[in-house]
């Protein structure tokens, strides 16, 4: 032990510093600052600091626990360093949902980021708050011009003050179970002119979200219903560098899609999109879907080199397999979910004049992974159809776990072995039920 501790007192302080900057909590460093007078000085000039009420009042297990406790163990260790880079203070109630009025003050806020407005790059603010707005809070973010990372978890933006700053170094901006409105979200967006991630995580007040961000290369509403409980009407984006695109609980969606390569959608999107010519992934999920909107998507991807689709549809139509994918020569791999193989699978040797005329060619595709709830001929017939079309495949995923006992569903197995046989450079690898087998 004292070896180490010699070890230690050798290094010089910045080094020191930045080990003292890599501890789990705020607690560890203010354990550390108490060793000895070298070390209390080494702690004032940590520049990362988390603060974590789970961690921190994890031994108050009575009334006193609450955002008032955090508040002052913050500013009692945060006011005596030199200056803070990196910045995490996350309250968690002892009551779910939160107490009411168990939040941070807002003055408190402001001490707090008043004293690291010329330092701070990174700022995490966990803080149950959606009684009232804290427009001084927003105010003093915008004087802490070094900021670039910034995620605000609870709190209330119905609109922001009338004459805010600027985020000029924002590149990150996260905004989790935060209500706000769409013209506040909109200025929030306009303020950060060089924006690129922008995050919103089951934030309440959006009903028609239409913002402009020139710079912006990934987007993602994730909606969570038990929280939402209405879902956006309509996403409006202009954003001419959008790389990635991730919704979910959103009814629409209307942008331009020339840079896009990326895309995920959950439950029931209609894309308002007129051309995806670079688009590489593409991710489809969740109940509510109409299928001409997923076909839609899939035609206009020409350069896709993923695709899942786990969709479930309100209504079902045969889908014919080579008209819709024959066009995917970059494709490398594929998820069929239950229903959209049952659409391939209803249109069965339906169109078989079609596919002697227009041969499929996948040459690029690897991966397959299909989900069937039914182990008939038709199902044969389409595996047959995505093996003969792929000459590099090496891998067949099968997910049988809802066949159920039927002759049709024993036939399938056999059918199975066979297609094995003829296709002996594929892995085939099934999951079905044991009382089947």
């Amino acid at each position: 032990m004292m070896g180490a501790m010699g070890s230690f007192d050798v290094l010089p302080d910045s080094i020191a510093c930045l080990i003292l900057s890599k501890l789990e909590s705020a607690q560890m460093v203010a354990q550390c600052a108490m060793v000895c007078h070298r070390w209390k000085t080494l702690a004032r000039l940590v520049d990362t600091l988390t603060f974590e009420s789970f961690k921190l009042l994890e031994k108050k297990l009575d009334k006193n626990r609450n955002a008032s406790c955090l508040e002052t163990i913050v500013t009692q260790m945060l006011l005596k360093t030199h200056g803070i880079r990196i910045l995490k203070i996350s309250y968690h109630p002892v009551v779910w949902p939160w107490i009411p009025n168990d939040y941070f003050s807002e003055d408190r806020v402001c001490q707090w980021l008043q004293h690291v407005n010329t330092t701070l790059e990174r700022l995490t603010l966990v803080d149950p708050n959606r009684a009232r707005p804290q427009p001084k809070k927003l105010l003093h973010l915008t004087d802490c011009k070094k900021l670039q990372w910034l995620n605000l978890c609870y709190g209330f933006i119905p609109v922001l003050p009338a004459s805010p700053g600027r985020f000029e170094q924002l590149v990150t901006l996260h905004l989790d179970l935060i209500l706000i409105y769409d013209s506040a979200l909109q200025t929030l967006v306009e303020l950060a002119p060089i924006l690129e991630d922008l995050k919103l995580n089951s934030c309440k007040g959006l009903r028609t979200p239409h913002f402009t961000a020139l710079k912006l290369t990934s987007l993602e509403f994730a909606n969570d219903m038990d929280v939402a409980t209405t879902p956006i009407t309509m996403v409006t984006v202009n954003a001419p560098s959008l790389v990635s695109v991730s919704l979910s609980h959103v009814e629409e969606l209307v942008m331009n899609g020339f840079t896009l390569q990326n895309l995920a959608l959950l439950w029931h999107v209609r894309p308002n999109i007129r051309e995806l010519p670079v688009l590489e992934s593409l991710h489809i999920s969740g109940e509510s879907w109409a299928l001409d909107c997923v076909t839609h998507l899939i035609r206009l991807g020409t350069n896709l080199r993923s695709l899942r689709i786990d969709a479930f549809f309100e209504r079902k139509y045969p889908i014919q397999l080579q008209s819709l994918l024959r066009h995917l020569q970059e494709l490398v791999s594929i998820h069929i979910g239950a229903d959209f193989f049952e659409c391939l699978q209803t249109a069965g040797g339906a169109g078989a004049a079609f596919m002697r005329m227009h041969a499929m060619v996948l040459p690029r595709l690897e991966n397959i992974m299909v989900v069937i709830s039914c182990g008939n001929n038709n199902c044969i017939s389409v595996l047959v159809s995505l093996l003969k079309c792929a000459p590099a495949l090496r891998i067949l995923r099968i997910d049988a776990e809802n066949l159920r006992k039927s002759m049709d569903n024993v036939m399938f197995f056999s059918n199975l072995l066979g297609l094995q046989r003829d296709y002996p450079q594929v892995k085939v690898s099934l999951a079905c039920p044991q009382t089947l087998l």
